[in-house]
């Protein structure tokens, strides 16, 4: 029997009545048919009248499609927004205020992920929050990575996005060298109706599961790999290197005073210094000075473009990908040991209990007395006489730094902020092995932390109470059903958790984490408490940031890196200079699309992070298939436990190398409950490395201190 007529019993029988091209694909696929070959089979079903098309989806009767456009047209309450969708085939839409509608795979009328799109909502019994797409309105993905194979005479691109459900197709003459198992950049050109999309191979990354490759392949699947535009780099390379004496008139000159950077060992540009004095009250005035990158940014130019476009700066181990030229990060706005440097100054007069009771703001220039890093001033601390000497000048305004520091910490954390204590790790490359260790927090990076929040407050405070435009890094208050969540899974591990009903504070969420303080599940709660919390984004309206306790805040302090703190420099000295009020209507529209784009692109930067760092701990995991590790439940759900070791990987111990039993997943518990033992979050664990899957960038383990898991 041919396709086309079993295609046409399937409908006669049901099997495909009212189902979309995609629902049949994957049933057809099992079975070895292409894309190419199911759309011919249905569009020749289609002109000889045996099945109907309406509404994205084919019927094996004319009335009943003819029905499905008429209900649709009779539901007229339509919604707009983004589609995302998954690997399973559905999705959902996510409209204006965050709403989702859940939309079934034969429903998706040749939407993709990623895709604007029309839909109407769905009634009727079990229908709850649904949706039927009726149109797209845009193209989310107009380009994708993915891995070019072939079958039969025919050439596809699969992507890596698995939510993004069909291959590509790609034409004869447009696979571009490409051959079965390369890692491809690939365009789509057309969108066929009722069939997969069609593209063309634009470039060939590698061959898949190198590391290199699949780390390049996540850079341009993020839009990451776009270099600056000729006229920006010509802009940076013409800029003066050194200050000119006429290029400081009308600025502080802060270049006799003590001021130093403080930073990593690896860390080449320098946007922030520190300087401190003390009174005969007890009060101290913190300096905190920034790199004026804004005075070699002019808003509009082509530099400020690509800034604009690229929005952060990304951090791979392996390399970084700049907000700005090296010409500028490195070079002329980096506040390097011992070269004059234009910045902007904030001033901050703090009584001996951490009340700020005063600030300035000025246009300064300095010169930078030391190059310190975190390593350096905490060996200071811990009484390093050989490091101390090197610095001598500077060790007792590090010790008064260090008080202060504690001093605004505490501080803080009477007024609720949230120091969440959740494993970081880092990842470097050194003598081409990956390393991987814990990222602590120390005395030194308390300390920057501590004096750059002060700064950015200041700042943020002083263009708000004035009513100037801000763009403000605003952090919202948790939603009710997440707050739920969080109570109902910490009060099961037996720990009190109260807050208000109709509204929380951060205070409420601080005095958990004081709670769980050195418990062994206190780690995965802090975690938990991670995901209940809201994103933070950046904003022109000030809605005060909860995970700071803090009523007003912008960030201010690394305009090398961010785009948000260059608008917010540009604002300040504005209003320094008087220039601001001229200004206000120019810069109402472009802060808020601004902010809009900052924050999409600050998203968009710490998910490709996290997946780079993803793969190189499943590169590193690879490596160690067979060795053993301890580690703690960090999850558990129905198929396994996950488990965290001690460097911060993370793999999945599947239920079937379980010790012999019947499991039952006890949800109000978070554990797999059998009649001997018990697997909840926090229990601690030995695991072997069983295997790596590194096109999922995921870890299989197996348990170790079980006799019968050993066996296994």
């Amino acid at each position: 029997m041919d396709l086309t007529n079993k295609i046409h019993e399937n409908f006669i029988s049901g099997i495909y009545d009212e189902k979309g091209f995609a629902a049949i694909l994957r049933r057809e696929r099992s079975f070895g048919v292409s894309p190419e070959r199911l759309k011919k089979a249905l569009e020749s079903l289609v002109k000889d009248k045996k099945i109907f098309f309406a509404d994205g989806k084919y019927y094996a009767k004319k009335l009943a499609a003819k029905n499905a456009l008429e209900k649709v047209k009779d539901n007229a309450e339509y919604i707009e927004g983004v589609l995302r969708t998954n690997e399973k085939g559905f999705g959902f839409i996510t409209v204006e205020g965050g709403k989702d509608y859940y939309v079934a795979p034969e429903n998706m009328a040749g939407a993709f992920t990623g895709d604007r799109v029309k839909a109407v909502k769905i009634y009727g019994r079990g229908s709850g929050d649904s949706a039927r797409i009726v149109k797209v309105i845009a193209r989310g993905l107009t380009s994708l990575v993915g891995t070019f194979f072939t079958e039969g005479a025919f050439s596809y691109v699969r992507p890596d996005e698995k939510g993004y459900v069909c291959d590509i197709y790609i034409p004869d003459g447009a696979v571009g060298g490409a051959t079965t198992g390369d890692k491809v950049f690939t365009e789509i050109t057309d969108y066929p109706k009722n069939s997969c999309p069609r593209g063309k191979v634009v470039s060939v990354i590698g061959r898949e599961y190198q590391l290199d490759t699949e780390e390049t392949s996540i850079i341009y699947a993020h839009d990451l790999y776009k270099d600056f535009s000729d006229e920006t780099k010509i802009l940076a390379a013409g800029l003066n290197k050194e200050i000119a004496d006429n290029a400081v008139i009308g600025r502080l000159n802060l270049e006799n005073e003590l001021i130093f950077t403080i930073d990593g060992d690896t860390a080449k540009d320098f946007d922030d210094a520190v300087s401190l004095k003390t009174d005969e009250n007890g009060c101290y005035e913190l300096g905190v000075h920034i790199a004026d990158v804004s005075e070699y940014v002019l808003q509009g130019s082509a530099i400020d473009k690509d800034a604009l476009s690229r929005g952060t700066s990304v951090y791979f181990p392996d390399r970084v990908i700049p907000m700005l030229p090296f010409d500028l990060s490195n070079g002329v706005c980096s506040l390097s040991q011992g070269v004059r440097r234009l910045t902007v100054s904030v001033f901050c007069k703090i009584d001996p209990f951490g009340n700020v009771v005063d600030t300035r703001m000025e246009k300064s220039f300095i010169r930078s007395r030391f190059r310190l890093t975190y390593r350096e001033v905490d060996e200071i601390f811990a009484g390093n006489e050989e490091v101390a000497k090197r610095f001598e000048d500077a060790v007792e305004t590090l010790f008064e730094m260090k008080r202060l520091s504690e001093i605004l910490g505490s501080r803080r954390k009477e007024e609720g902020y949230i120091d969440l204590e959740v494993k970081e790790t880092d990842v470097d490359i050194k003598d081409g092995k990956i390393v991987l260790s814990e990222h602590k927090a120390t005395a030194a990076t308390k300390l920057i932390e501590q004096f750059m929040i002060t700064a950015n407050e200041a700042v943020a405070a002083y263009l708000y109470y004035q009513e100037l435009p801000c763009v403000y890094r605003i952090h919202e208050k948790p939603l009710k059903e997440k707050t739920e969540a969080l109570k109902e899974f910490v009060n099961a591990l037996g720990v009190k958790f109260n807050p208000r009903r109709d509204e929380c504070y951060p205070k409420d969420f601080s005095s958990l984490l004081d709670k769980v303080k050195g418990k062994p599940y206190g780690a995965v709660v802090n975690r938990i408490v991670l995901r209940s919390l809201q994103k933070a984004k950046y904003s022109t309206d000030n809605e005060g940031h909860f995970g700071l306790a803090s009523k007003c805040y912008c960030h201010f302090t690394s305009p090398i890196r961010r785009y948000p703190d260059l608008l917010v420099h540009r604002a300040l000295k504005d209003a320094l200079d008087g220039k601001i009020y001229e200004k206000i209507d120019l810069y109402a529209d472009f802060f808020a699309s601004s902010a809009a784009r900052s924050s999409e692109r600050e998203r968009n930067a710490e998910e490709a992070e996290r997946e780079v760092d993803d793969l190189y701990k499943a590169k590193y995991l690879e490596e160690r298939i067979g060795e053993e590790f301890s580690g703690v439940i960090s999850g558990v759900n129905g198929g396994g436990a996950f488990v965290e070791i001690e460097n911060g990987c993370e793999g999945l111990v599947p239920i079937e190398l379980f010790p012999k039993g019947v499991y039952e997943y006890e949800k109000d518990k978070f554990a797999l409950v059998g009649k001997n033992f018990v697997f909840a979050i926090g229990k601690s664990v030995k695991i072997v490395v069983v295997g790596v899957d590194m096109a999922e960038r995921k870890a299989q383990f197996a348990f170790t201190d079980i006799k019968s898991c050993r066996a296994k």
